[in-house]
């Protein structure tokens, strides 16, 4: 158990990231700023339901008040951060002291993220990735925008060191730590001192998603049908029955409806994927806006969406499936979605990005076996796959046509399904998992002989295709 931080710690020598760092001192203000308005409802409730007026209620009211400010203070106060030896240490916790450590070798991506409120003051929260972790623990909430914009690209530069044959010869990242700047350890949260560097390579902007053909996107996918047919309702009704009153016990529900459309809108809008020499950075946000970093190597899979009513006007959804943690439980529906490079563009515009992630990546060219037509009539001519000795693809999909690439390199483990339908047909599927864990290519409703076969191959040509990955 390590002992709690001093109440002041001396500020950090110029340059020194080894030195404990605070974050800034509004960050208690920050993070929970989603929950502000329910506690000024919760304070209002407590100051008017004090009928007689008495001077102790009101005392005690302000008192309520006083124990949740002093709480956020005293976590900003506990926290504190470093970075040595390639590793990024966190510590927090008055009674129960928590001691994180996230190797930057083994992080997956970086965040910047802000908030409405954040945005207001110019801070912004980072947040590690990694495959395997907790998202939850690899955060530094908040800090000034610039500092955090900073801090990630040396993080992801130190990373990237430590995990180089370059850094593995001697230049480790923690011999290069005392050369990168970060938010100073003073209590005040100053500015990090700046770090003499080269200056950085242009973006090259790949995608810039167009904001009426988001919202048209979205009106015509599953959740703008919901959020459609909710308010057709409520007119109806309203009109039937002439008493607006009668939908009073449903606004819980189309609030939630018109949320999730708004929460989609909110997150997708101003997308723009730009190649930087750290990786691709995918900004995005309306309200709260996202800065993220996909270093080089960490794409697990690449999946093009096509929805029936989009392929009308050749739109697409490009997604890619990146090492990580699943996410905190309060954010566990964007969680279960995977980052969309591609929101919604054209298809040319996806294959342009596929192109920027695979090389040469294959199509699917093999077709299911007659037999398939039986157990799957409708999505029977979608359902295709193919490979070589670097990517594997499959689709399947009629309604919403789904097409999933695979890097050999990545694949964790390789299974073969058979359910009841398929025993009798004589079919079977091959899965392949990766390390993301939220998307599996599906080689779907393939003849037994040929399920068997690819069993024994596949395992073969992953192991080959990650053996060249070391080598080079």
């Amino acid at each position: 158990m390590t002992a709690p931080p001093p109440p002041h710690p001396a500020p950090a020598p110029a340059g020194d990231m080894t030195a404990w760092h605070r974050l800034h001192p509004l960050s208690p203000l920050i993070r929970t700023g989603r929950h502000l308005m329910a506690l000024g409802v919760l304070v209002l409730l407590l100051i008017f339901a004090n009928h007689s007026g008495n001077n102790d209620d009101f005392i005690s009211d302000i008192v309520v008040v006083g124990i949740v400010l002093v709480a956020g203070v005293i976590s900003w106060l506990v926290t504190r951060w470093q970075v040595a030896d390639g590793v990024l240490r966190i510590e927090t916790g008055l009674i129960r002291r928590q001691s994180l450590r996230f190797p930057l070798s083994q992080v997956q991506a970086i965040d910047v993220v802000q908030t409405g409120l954040a945005r207001v003051f110019g801070l912004a929260e980072l947040r590690l990735r990694m495959a395997g972790a907790d998202s939850s623990g690899g955060r530094l909430a908040c800090l000034p925008l610039a500092d955090a914009e900073r801090l990630r690209t040396q993080l992801l530069a130190m990373g990237h060191a430590a995990a180089s044959p370059v850094a593995a010869g001697g230049a480790s990242a923690g011999a290069a730590a005392p050369s990168a700047g970060g938010p100073a350890g003073s209590a005040g949260g100053a500015a990090p001192p700046a770090v003499a560097a080269a200056p950085p390579r242009p973006e090259r902007v790949l995608f810039r998603v167009q904001s009426e053909r988001l919202a048209g996107a979205i009106i015509l996918s599953r959740s703008g049908a919901y959020a459609g047919a909710v308010i057709a309702v409520v007119i109806v009704v309203i009109a039937l029955t002439g008493r607006p009153g009668v939908i009073v016990p449903f606004l819980v529900f189309g609030f939630g409806v018109v949320a999730s459309v708004w929460r989609r809108f909110n997150t997708e809008y101003g997308t723009v994927v730009a190649e930087a020499p750290d990786g691709l950075r995918l900004r995005s946000g309306l309200v709260q806006t996202v800065a993220e970093t996909i270093r080089p190597g960490r794409v697990q899979a690449v999946r093009i969406v096509e929805p029936l009513f989009w392929r009308a006007f050749g739109w697409c959804r490009l997604e890619v499936d990146v090492a990580g943690p699943r996410q905190r439980r309060e954010n566990r529906s964007e969680g279960q979605r995977l980052r969309a490079l591609i929101p919604v563009g054209s298809r040319a515009d996806a294959e342009q990005m596929l192109g920027e992630l695979l090389t040469t990546p294959p199509r699917p060219t093999h077709p299911a076996p007659a037999s398939a037509r039986v157990k799957t009539p409708l999505s029977y001519h979608y359902l295709a796959w193919a490979g070589d000795d670097r990517y594997v693809v499959a689709s399947r999909g009629r309604i919403c046509r789904k097409t999933t690439w695979v890097p050999l390199e990545k694949v964790q483990s390789i299974r073969w399904v058979q359910g009841p339908w398929q025993r009798r047909l004589g079919l079977a599927t091959v899965r392949l998992d990766v390390a993301g864990r939220r998307v599996t290519a599906s080689i779907q409703d393939r003849s037994v002989a040929e399920a068997d076969e690819l069993l024994g191959r596949l395992p073969d040509l992953a192991r080959a295709a990650r053996s060249r990955g070391l080598v080079s």
